[in-house]
């Protein structure tokens, strides 16, 4: 049973309601009154979506209703059955008058066993199938959470794979590579961080090779390895340090090697200039002088100093070319390469500064030579090369791995967005491994409940089980009896026999005087549609008694007296009712049905208003007038409505008033000049000022007719100043009738 409304959004018109607290709770029976476009329609609608939890035309329709046994909402199914009158159900259960009408099964005493085994089969149909809807829900809830990982790591991937050339990356492509992930790998912190430097980086310029200008030890000569030519260098040098010039030495020269070297200058100086005299003293050359030096500088001698000072040009060469090599500067490597360089240039520069010294020592040892040719030394300096090449092997190693990244570097870009992604999604494997086998299992689940499994204790399938329903309510049916029932309730409300049913294959068809009926009228359209559904009511597959019946204007398009025949079948069908929710737009459809429920306690009254609100028409339940419930007439509802009413600017908000103000004049006038004429002839016979009794008569007469001229801005000001006028006129003509309205419309 249906206790209240809480709220409606998204459903037409009701497009924003929530409930009052202070609006009265649903009881048994129902009474729901409002005019044409209020939303009578779109609520019936409402209640005939709850048995299945959602409405076709509204998909994010959201509503919050209190039953009985709990809260309803989009998605739940009402556990109450749910019958409901209204066009849509015309339109699905008889469609064209002319055609043929679904049949009403009927069961009869007979096939009680029968409609027993439906009515079990149904049952055990509906469990499964609620549990299959259950299943399925699980499996779309896993879903969810199995796209909510996945467009979660998709986000987290494309923030960090998105370089210099920007690339979305999306739920769709992370489960693809999720589904060639191989074998999962977490990368550290530095790996990921090296990966995301790579996706960052602009693709640089390769950079030259480190290496030792050629040396050759001789003019003649290849060039040869460093550290082959170190090798030879320095065993030249050891073995001229070792080497003396046999002479005639001068003691005074061999311990003095400054002067020596002065001396031997100076001797090939005037050798050169052919000088006879000294050029320091100018004194002539003593000959035996002359002789003693030649004898000290031999030639051997001569070709010592030339080997040493060869020897030390050989030197000076290896050493320039130490010194000469050119390093990259740092900013031209990939930023992961930067600080590996930085510590490599420093080993080299160590390197190179300590073969410097030792090729400086050598040096040194063979300048010392060059003063000492007479006397063997004993070398015992050294040069280890292999340091400083070492340093040059690390460094061309950087420079060979920048070059190897630049060479190929949308491929190294590939590499490091494809490591990045297996890292992010390796990091969701359990997670979505454990989604998907919990998917797998409940899929399994629902084949088993849909194909039948012998260990569940029924081996049928679901088909199978509509079948045999089927098959058994064909067996039952008796289509005889449901038409002979419609004729004969046709007949009760018409008041007439000419129109029946008949049983055809397809259901039933309209006859009239044994012919198929043609050119129905629209009174008796409703007259059948409505019989039709207080028969369905009691049709196998709707319990009244335990059910929610909705009404929806049932006396739509009938005669006066039709309208007491249809109240009559209406009270009568619905008296077994659980619950009864009935909709109208007719005052006196609406009189009755409060007449009817006044001797009863368990009931509700409400009206539907609709307003404009934020450029749109909206409605919202209100409780029913009390004008309504304790007036015979419509007639104090109206004239509360032209006492209320306040004109907001627009158009829509007065148009309805002439035709309001136009019912209330033609009532007042028939109570106050009870003659026969026309309107204008009673509003003559009234003492009131002739201007505005014009005014009054062209305003309601003019404005609730069709006039041709389409919306005219003029009518809002007319409104306000003509209802003041016709308020006027009452009060002036009939002040206690006037202040009667006045009190109970305040």
């Amino acid at each position: 049973m249906l206790v209240s409304i809480k709220k409606i959004k998204g459903l037409g018109i009701f497009s924003d309601f929530s409930a009052p607290a202070e609006l009265q709770k649903l009881k048994r029976y129902n009474v729901f009154y409002g005019d044409n476009g209020t939303g009578k329609t779109t609520l019936s609608n409402l209640f005939a979506a709850l048995p299945e939890g959602t409405h076709a035309e509204h998909p994010d329709l959201d509503y919050s209703l209190e039953t009985s046994v709990g809260q309803l909402v989009p998605g739940q199914k009402c556990p109450t059955g749910i019958r409901v009158f209204n066009a849509d159900y015309v339109q699905a259960n008889i469609g064209r008058f002319d055609g043929p009408i679904r049949p009403i099964l009927i069961v009869g005493q007979e096939n009680k066993q029968l409609a027993d085994e439906v009515r079990t089969d149904e049952t055990a149909l509906a469990g499964r199938e609620a549990l299959i809807e259950a299943e399925k829900k699980a499996v779309a809830k896993v879903g969810k959470e199995k796209d909510t990982a996945f467009s979660a790591i998709a986000k987290t991937i494309g923030e960090a794979t998105s370089g210099t050339t920007l690339r979305n990356f999306r739920k769709p492509d992370a489960e693809k590579a999720f589904a060639k992930l191989v074998t999962p790998q977490i990368h550290d912190e530095p790996t990921l961080e090296k990966h995301r430097a790579t996706l960052h980086q602009q693709q640089e310029d390769q950079i030259a090779g480190i290496a030792v200008p050629p040396i050759a030890a001789g003019p003649a000569e290849a060039p040869i390895a460093l550290k082959d030519i170190i090798a030879r260098y320095l065993g030249t040098a050891h073995a001229l340090a070792k080497r003396t010039a046999q002479s005639a030495a001068i003691a005074h020269l061999t311990a003095n090697p400054d002067i020596a070297g002065w001396v031997e200058a100076g001797l090939q100086l005037h050798r050169n200039h052919e000088s006879e005299t000294c050029e320091f003293c100018a004194q002539g050359l003593p000959a035996d002088r002359i002789s003693a030096l030649a004898e000290h500088f031999s030639i051997e001698d001569q070709r010592l100093k030339s080997d040493i000072e060869n020897a030390q040009a050989f030197g000076t060469r290896i050493s320039h070319a130490i010194r000469s090599i050119e390093l990259p500067a740092k900013s031209a490597f990939y930023g992961e390469l930067r600080p590996e360089w930085i510590a490599k240039e420093a080993e080299f520069q160590v390197a190179q500064t300590a073969l410097s010294e030792q090729m400086g020592a050598v040096q040194s040892l063979l300048s010392r030579k060059l003063t000492e040719r007479t006397v063997s030394l004993d070398p015992t300096e050294v040069i280890e090369p292999s340091g400083f090449l070492a340093a040059i092997d690390a460094m061309s190693e950087i420079v060979r791995r920048h070059n190897a990244k630049s060479a190929d570097f949308e491929r190294e870009k590939a590499e490091a967005r494809t490591a990045i992604e297996t890292h992010y999604l390796s990091g969701i494997h359990g997670q979505i491994a454990a989604l998907e086998a919990e998917i797998e299992n409940k899929t399994r689940r629902i084949e088993t409940l849909t194909n039948g499994s012998a260990d569940s204790g029924d081996a049928r399938s679901l088909d199978a089980i509509r079948a045999l329903i089927a098959e058994r309510k064909a067996t039952i049916s008796s289509a005889h009896a449901g038409s002979a029932e419609l004729s004969k309730r046709i007949a009760t409300f018409l008041g007439r026999t000419d129109l029946t049913f008949e049983s055809i294959d397809e259901g039933y068809r309209v006859l009239r005087r044994g012919k198929a009926a043609k050119r129905l009228s629209e009174g008796e359209k409703t007259a059948i549609a409505f019989v039709y559904f207080i028969v369905h009511l009691n049709d196998n597959d709707f319990n009244i008694q335990d059910g929610i019946v909705v009404i929806d204007d049932p006396i739509s398009s009938l005669d006066s007296s039709s309208i007491y025949q249809a109240f009559s079948f209406l009270k009568n069908a619905v008296k077994n009712a659980k619950q009864v929710i009935i909709l109208t737009h007719n005052f006196d459809f609406l009189k009755l049905l409060l007449n009817w429920l006044s001797r009863i306690n368990n009931k509700s009254h409400y009206m539907l208003i609709c307003s404009e609100a934020n450029g749109a028409r909206q409605s919202k339940i209100a409780p029913l007038d009390t004008l309504l419930e304790k007036h015979p007439t419509e007639y104090h509802y109206l004239f509360k409505t032209l006492y209320q009413y306040r004109s907001d600017g627009t158009i829509q908000s007065c148009y309805h008033i002439p035709n309001v103000a136009r019912k209330v004049l033609e009532t007042f006038l028939e109570f106050h000049v009870p003659a026969n004429g026309n309107t204008y002839d009673q509003l003559s016979k009234t003492n009131f000022d002739e201007d505005k009794k014009t005014a009054i008569y062209k305003f309601t007469n003019d404005n609730s007719h069709i006039t041709g001229k389409g919306f005219d801005p003029a009518i809002v000001a007319e409104t306000q100043k003509n209802v003041a006028y016709l308020l006027e006129m009452i009060e002036a003509v009939a002040p206690l009738h006037f202040n009667g309205l006045k009190s109970i419309s305040e």
